[in-house]
């Protein structure tokens, strides 16, 4: 039984006449008729477009599409109105966000600064001592808090 023919499509028979196919295929179409036709029809299609000279452009209509495009130009360069109004309205809110802004004042004095430069040596290696012998860090213990089960548990009220 012979297996049925894989004719080459268009796309790779414009390949061929470009001169970008693939060797199998170069070889099928020299081997295959049909395809051998539709790739000669291709050739002289391609030499006929290839021959035929461009038509000269017609100046009345050249003259009407300068015409066209210089009115589109001039029709661009007209600023709408809603365009001067935002950019009022930005250069606005930037002069009132100018005029109402008043810098931070610095604090006079640091907060705390007195309480800490009393500690003494002393106090400070011990208030470090009691912090690292406690189980749980003071911070903690209000989440630890939430972990405890007590009595008075709403989920064992229910």
């Amino acid at each position: 039984m012979t297996q049925p023919i894989d004719h080459l499509d268009d796309e790779r028979l414009l390949l061929e006449l470009y001169g970008a196919g693939s060797e199998a295929d170069n070889r099928h179409l020299h081997a295959c008729p049909a395809c051998s036709a539709r790739f000669a029809e291709l050739k002289a299609q391609r030499a006929r477009l290839l021959a035929a000279q461009p038509a000269p452009p017609d100046a009345g209509r050249l003259r009407a599409q300068r015409a066209a495009v210089w009115a589109q130009i001039g029709n661009g360069r007209r600023r709408p109105v809603w365009r001067a109004l935002q950019a009022g309205a930005l250069a606005g809110a930037v002069l009132a966000g100018v005029l109402l802004y008043r810098p931070a004042q610095p604090p006079s004095t640091p907060p705390a600064a007195h309480d800490v430069a009393h500690l003494s040596d002393e106090q400070l290696f011990e208030d470090l001592a009691t912090m690292l012998a406690r189980e749980t860090p003071l911070a903690a213990e209000p989440l630890m808090g939430l972990f405890v089960a007590g009595t008075d548990n709403e989920v064992q009220k229910q």
